[in-house]
């Protein structure tokens, strides 16, 4: 996975994509969420053949609300019918 497509890496822009290791949990989590929130249809679609509806889903339900745009997690938790268990970091 260390040959991302462009499409991708504009949604990890604060992130130094060639150090990150995508076999660790935390790493995935954070390009699969970074993707739903901020990807184009293009990173969207090269998701979707990369990575299955479960890990997907468990991303959307274990991610705090507040970290993502209200439009794209109503979208996502549509979509997979689910949505995280926190509001924010706090509660």
């Amino acid at each position: 996975m260390k040959d991302l497509p462009q499409s991708v890496k504009s949604c990890l822009w604060s992130y130094d994509v060639d150090k990150m290791d995508f076999n660790v949990s935390d790493n995935r989590t954070i390009l699969i969420h970074n993707i739903l929130n901020m990807g184009a249809s293009d990173a969207i679609s090269w998701l979707f053949e990369n990575f299955n509806k479960e890990e997907i889903s468990d991303v959307i339900k274990n991610t705090n609300s507040s970290d993502w745009s209200k439009k794209s997690l109503s979208l996502w938790s549509l979509i997979f019918n689910t949505k995280p268990i926190k509001a924010g970091r706090f509660s």
